[in-house]
This record gives C-alpha cells, sequence and structure tokens, in this order.
C-alpha cells in the first residue's frame, strides 16, 4: 500500500489531534516536522519518531523536501494564507487549520493559489467527520425532517477562565484575527451551511469577558483584543433562520457544541459530547404528540478528518470533503459578524 507522507508545520495544541489521527492511517507517514521552537520539535520528534534531519525551523524548507508528499500547517492564524500559498506552488496538497486566514480577502488568495496549482488544498473542519454531524447530513439530504425552518446552536467551553493562561496568540487580534469568533465560530457556520446552505445575512454582538492577561514571558499584565464571546442570528437562502452562541465563558463546559435542526416534518438534534448517536423526531400524526428518540449512527457514517485528508490525496476525495473554497466562505461570514457587531446593525453576506 502507498503511504502519503506528511509534513506538519507548527507542532502546538492543535498539532496534537493531527498527529494522533495520522498515526492511526494505514496509508500515511509523519516524515517532516516543523516548528520555531526548538522544544516543541524535540516533543514533535519523541511522539512521531521523525528523524532530527528532518525537523525544520523554516517552513519552506520543509515545503522543499523532496520527502514530502503533503502538508499539515497547525500553526497561528496570520501564518496560514502565506504558508498555504507555498505549499499549493510548489504543488503539493496541504491541509489548513481555521480559520484558514484573517479575513475574507485574505482568504482568497489562497483559492486563488490553488487555481494556479496542480494540488488541492483542504479546510479543517473537523466537525464534518463527527459520525452524528454525518448521519444528520443524510437525512436532511433524504427529505427525512422536510424543509429546514430553523437551527439553534451553541459552542459553549470555559476556557476563558482558566487559571493562569497567559496572553498567548488567541488573544491577540494581529496574529488571531478575531477570538471564538474564528476560532469556534467558524465550526457552527460551517457545519451550519453544510445542513441548511448559505447564510445571507445576521446580526451580531460580541464582547471580551477577560480584558487582561499575564504575558507569555511572566513579566507584566497585557490587554486582550479579542472576543470571548459572541452570539448572532442569522437568515439563509433556504428560508431558515438561525440562532448562535459562542463563548468561552461557560463554566462546566470543556467542549460542548449542540445542534437543534427543525424541519416541517420533523428535528434532528446532536451534542457532539456524544458523537456516536443522533436524536430524531419525525411525528406519524398530531405534532404535538410527537416524541424523540435517540439512535446510534450506523458504521457507515464514521471516518476520520486526516483519513480523509489523506485519501484525498492518493485520488478518493469524500462526499463532505471541506475545501479552501468553504473555508473562504466561513470567513467572509466571519468578517460579517465582527462588522456586525462593531456597527449594531444587520449585514449582508
Amino acid at each position: 500500500m502507498k503511504k502519503v507522507r506528511i509534513g506538519i508545520i507548527g507542532i502546538g495544541g492543535i498539532s496534537a489531534k493531527h498527529i494522533d489521527e495520522l498515526l492511526k492511517c494505514e496509508n500515511a507517514e509523519i516524515v517532516a516536522l516543523c516548528d520555531i521552537d526548538e522544544k516543541a520539535l524535540a516533543k514533535g520528534r519523541e511522539k512521531t519518531g521523525v528523524s532530527i534531519e528532518k525537523c525544520y525551523t523554516d517552513y519552506k524548507a520543509l515545503i522543499a523536501d523532496p520527502d514530502v508528499d503533503a502538508v499539515e500547517i497547525c500553526t497561528p492564524n496570520h501564518l496560514h494564507a502565506e504558508m498555504a500559498r507555498a505549499v499549493l506552488a510548489a504543488e503539493k496538497p496541504v491541509n489548513l487549520e481555521k480559520p484558514i486566514a484573517m479575513s475574507y480577502q485574505q482568504a482568497m488568495t489562497i483559492v486563488e493559489a490553488e487555481k494556479q496549482s496542480t494540488a488541492f488544498g483542504m479546510t479543517c473542519f473537523s466537525y464534518r467527520y463527527k459520525p452524528a454531524v454525518r448521519y444528520a447530513k443524510s437525512l436532511v439530504d433524504k427529505g427525512y425532517i422536510g424543509n429546514i425552518v430553523g437551527i439553534n446552536v451553541a459552542y459553549l467551553k470555559s476556557s476563558a477562565f482558566w487559571e493562569g493562561r497567559a496572553l498567548e496568540w488567541r488573544f491577540e487580534k494581529e496574529k488571531a484575527g478575531s477570538g471564538v469568533v474564528g476560532d469556534l465560530g467558524v465550526h457552527l457556520i460551517d457545519l451550519a451551511q453544510l445542513l441548511a446552505g448559505k447564510v445571507v445575512s445576521l446580526c451580531s454582538t460580541y464582547k471580551t469577558v477577560v480584558k487582561e492577561r499575564p504575558t507569555l514571558d511572566g513579566r507584566g499584565i497585557g490587554k486582550v483584543t479579542t472576543d470571548d464571546s459572541c452570539s448572532f442570528i442569522a437568515r439563509f437562502a433556504c428560508g431558515a433562520e438561525g440562532s448562535f452562541h459562542i463563548t468561552r465563558c461557560a463554566i462546566g463546559h470543556a467542549n460542548t457544541i449542540r445542534y437543534d435542526v427543525y424541519g416541517d416534518r420533523g428535528s434532528l438534534s446532536f451534542d457532539l459530547n456524544d458523537p456516536s448517536v443522533l436524536t430524531v423526531c419525525r411525528p406519524t400524526g398530531d405534532p404535538k404528540e410527537a416524541t424523540s428518540e435517540t439512535v446510534k449512527v450506523p458504521e457507515e457514517f464514521y471516518l476520520m478528518q486526516e483519513q480523509a485528508f489523506v485519501d484525498a490525496v492518493l485520488g478518493k476525495r469524500d462526499v463532505h470533503f471541506p475545501t479552501i473554497s468553504d473555508g473562504a466562505e466561513s470567513q467572509k461570514i466571519v468578517d460579517a459578524i465582527l462588522r456586525s457587531s462593531e456597527c449594531e446593525k444587520w449585514q449582508e453576506v
């Protein structure tokens, strides 16, 4: 079996999930790592077994390595576009963490780079690869709940209140672009559009709850310039409406994603704390007497994100494969959310 040789740029927190899945893929091999932090590289080497000769501090050297077939980018947001364009220019597939850029305009430079390349890009919309989501998509496409009329969504974390959490790049607008809107909200946006189609307009509000944090060097206190919490309502092209709440300030929640999707013939609900089940409701008579049933997701809806990327490199693309254009479309909505909150008005997307 041919193995896809993978190089990973950025050996921080999010890369651990990529590495764990790649190590489970029979047809993938991690052959190179890159990070400007030597300690991060050492930890990456220990976990992956990559030789010291294939550990780089210059991302361009990793991309140019002839032993690297495809590249994963797991760096802070402000580095995504430049790195992704370089990978595509080298005619190598890229798996790019979200948000893919700092703005829609910048995201479109990656889309254009992909058009000029023989290679392709994948956006890391990892929740597309949760079985409950894939099963829900299948039922929606089959008309199980009829026409979607409403979506109610929440992404809840308590990470804003982690004791001693420093002023890392996620809290700096110059490096992150936005806070929970881009970090977490893009997942909600992507799944909503996967299930219900395009968002056409929205109205939002966001706030920063923890306004100062210790600097990374421990010598002082710095200002937080990104959002901790955001809510918005949206209108979809299909006529549905959606309500979204994204926050790092929900004590009691490590990483909760809840979806309620309402149609004119039934409803679907999932909580990705347990992605193996889906709650379904389709009344056969009086809707007032309808009851919901929680069912196990069939095995056919299980697929790892990294396996989907590797399969695509080998020429087999998943039906719900998240493209770079999908990442750009979500970024367009992120930009509209930020504009809406700042001017306190509805925004067209």
